[in-house]
């Protein structure tokens, strides 16, 4: 799985108590070859932490899920700090949502013949993670 930084976009939302603009990063990607209960089992996880905490409990953890989450929180993080001057230390996650992507079907008399017809699917999944946080 490529990660870039053309994924991660800016998204401006008005704090509805200050009025004042709240700075958010988005990061998207609708192609991962894990399927989506896998990975929302370790993003229910680390949704509650703060960014710099999360890369450090997915660094210990071993799964391919958690390699999946760490690139995608390393990448969501250094756009941030890079390109809209975020300081890493106030960062808090908006929201991390994991969607069913594409699935591929086939056929295969081996896996049962008559009700599930021996179809093998390959779930594929769509990750969203948004952050928000203040200006260095």
């Amino acid at each position: 799985m490529a990660t870039n930084t053309k994924n991660a976009k800016p998204v401006e939302v008005l704090n509805s108590v200050e009025k004042t603009p709240v700075n958010t990063v988005r990061y998207f990607n609708k192609n991962i070859k894990i399927s989506p209960r896998k990975l929302r089992l370790l993003a229910r996880n680390i949704k509650k932490l703060q960014p710099q905490a999360a890369l450090i409990q997915l660094k210990f953890t071993n799964s391919k899920s958690a390699r999946v989450l760490l690139k995608a929180v390393e990448t969501v993080i250094s756009t941030a700090k890079n390109n809209y001057n975020l300081a890493p230390e106030t960062l808090k996650f908006f929201s991390i949502r994991v969607d069913e992507g594409l699935k591929i079907k086939r056929m295969d008399k081996s896996h049962g013949s008559r009700f599930s017809r021996g179809l093998i699917q390959k779930r594929h999944s769509r990750l969203e993670i948004i952050v928000k946080g203040g200006a260095n």
